[in-house]
């Protein structure tokens, strides 16, 4: 925890650093906010295809809907608790009717992951070309893509082939002293029920088809985003921070991610773009408190829907993490 704010704390400062105030202040005042109509459309696109997509991997005994309000506790919890625990807690939700164990759907949160990282590589790969002076982000999405596509076969072995999974669990825990494996690999094995989906190659594809509807979604809030602040928008702008942003999440943050967001998207609009720092810090601060506002009012209508308080959720992700 102390790690993630320290790193916020720096990205805050880094992001601030030589702000011109007054620009931003008549950036603000210039902003044409009509355009936040369309991207809070565009987060409900995105929200609703990545739910469509996590009801493929859960099964169709979980409900669209149900999946659309858990996914929004997850942002809600990412949003204000400590550790990034809004995947764990979408596993428990979701699991806790006895539908499906809370470890399938844990492991159908791996694998969304995986996913997400294969389609931000392969759209900074498509826009790369078209761009100067971004051979750092480039490397960055190279070693991160190479990852996500060995994390995938292993995905895709352990689908095809569970046992293997299941005995290098059990070998693993039977050297770790004064444990009781059996009863551990007993808990770990739903880990395997929730790769099921990934044997089908008709699954396999609509994964894939709904990654790309929510990422294209992603690109259109942000590019309505960049229009409410900036009159001309830079035309790559938009695919190029949802990319470096997807990336730089990945870096230990305080709740919300605040400071890491504010400085990437900050030096994504500066430097290959030649945004003036007032501007796209004011971008940075107006795109961060959107999504940040209505994935939390979104979150909280979810916990209402499942009658779950904060703090109860708090404690079951605690014990899952705790067996994890």
């Amino acid at each position: 925890m102390w790690l993630g704010l320290g790193v916020s704390a720096i990205a805050l400062v880094l992001a601030l650093v030589g702000i011109n105030i007054h620009q931003a202040v008549e950036t603000l005042a210039r902003a044409d906010y009509i355009f936040l109509l369309p991207a809070v459309l565009g987060v409900l696109a995105y929200l609703l295809a990545r739910s469509a997509r996590w009801r493929i991997l859960l099964g169709p005994g979980v409900s669209l809907a149900r999946c659309f309000w858990v996914t929004n506790v997850g942002y809600l919890v990412s949003n204000i608790l400590p550790f990034r625990l809004g995947d764990p807690a979408r596993a428990v939700v979701i699991g806790r009717d006895g539908g499906i164990s809370t470890a399938a759907a844990l492991s159908t949160v791996v694998v969304e992951r995986v996913l997400d990282m294969l389609m931000v590589v392969a759209l900074l790969a498509g826009i790369t070309p078209f761009m100067g002076g971004v051979g750092g982000a480039v490397g960055a999405g190279a070693v991160a893509g190479g990852a996500a596509l060995v994390a995938l076969g292993v995905l895709f072995a352990l689908a095809l082939r569970p046992d293997w999974g299941r005995r290098a669990v059990r070998w693993a825990l039977a050297r770790l002293p004064r444990l009781d494996g059996e009863r551990w690999a007993g808990a770990l094995d739903g880990l395997f029920e929730g790769l099921a989906p990934l044997r089908s190659g008709r699954t396999g594809l609509a994964l894939l088809g709904w990654s790309v509807i929510s990422w294209a979604a992603v690109v259109f809030v942000y590019q309505a985003l960049l229009r409410a602040f900036l009159p001309q928008p830079p035309a790559l702008a938009a695919p190029f921070l949802v990319c470096v942003l997807g990336l730089g999440m990945a870096v230990p943050s305080s709740p919300g991610a605040v400071g890491v967001f504010h400085a990437i998207a900050r030096y994504g609009l500066t430097v290959p773009f030649g945004v003036p720092v007032g501007q796209a810090v004011t971008v940075a601060f107006g795109a961060h408190a959107f999504q940040y506002i209505l994935t939390c009012l979104l979150g909280l209508v979810g916990l209402a829907r499942e009658s779950l308080s904060l703090s109860w959720l708090r404690a079951q992700v605690a014990n899952v993490e705790e067996v994890e």
